[in-house]
């Protein structure tokens, strides 16, 4: 007997930013592999960069990478530590139906 799973959606994610004064801001986390922007968009729109992907629902750890140095995204108060003594930000993508 077979069982038929439903197929989970992969949502759009778009994270903005407008404070962050830098050259180069890269987004990694456990939605790619933690490789600096893999299979993320990077927009402006009106000044502001814009990190766009596709996720499954779930909750993601993640960090920036701003000008060559990683570190926890200082717009997200949601936080965990890693494995390396830093601290990961917290992402969680929604099911939509």
């Amino acid at each position: 007997m077979s069982q038929a799973r439903a197929k989970v959606q992969r949502q759009m994610v778009v994270l903005t930013y407008d404070c962050i004064d830098c050259r180069r801001l890269q987004l990694a986390g456990d939605f790619n592999d933690w490789v600096p922007d893999h299979n993320v968009e990077t927009r402006i729109v009106n000044g502001h960069v814009q990190k766009v992907f596709t996720a499954e629902p779930g909750v993601y750890e993640y960090r920036l990478i701003i000008d060559g140095k990683w570190q926890q995204d200082p717009t997200n108060p949601a936080e965990i530590p890693n494995e390396f003594g830093g601290i990961n930000s917290l992402l969680q993508v929604p099911v939509h139906h």
